[in-house]
């Protein structure tokens, strides 16, 4: 499963709306709506998937290793010294 597709799932399991979960996160709805559709040219950045994995009340890593996105903090463990 691709990012965005698990990022839709996950918002409609909380029963939000785009708009919902932009005001909560404070981004442009269209933003959520192409990255759900995969139709961005590159993933969020760490910080912007935290901020929604919180509003959504999921694993925040889980969503950030679905997005090849690896955190500051667990990147020696993963083999790359230079974290996204």
């Amino acid at each position: 499963m691709k990012f965005g597709e698990k990022l839709r799932e996950l918002r409609l399991k909380k029963g939000m709306t785009l708009r919902d979960l932009a005001e909560k996160v404070d981004l442009n709805f269209t933003y959520l709506s192409k990255i759900e559709n995969n139709k961005l040219e590159y993933t969020p950045s760490i910080e912007t998937i935290r901020t929604i994995a919180r509003a959504l009340e999921v694993d925040e890593i889980g969503l950030l290793k679905l997005a090849d996105k690896v955190p500051a903090e667990i990147a020696p463990l993963a083999g790359n010294v230079n974290a996204m």
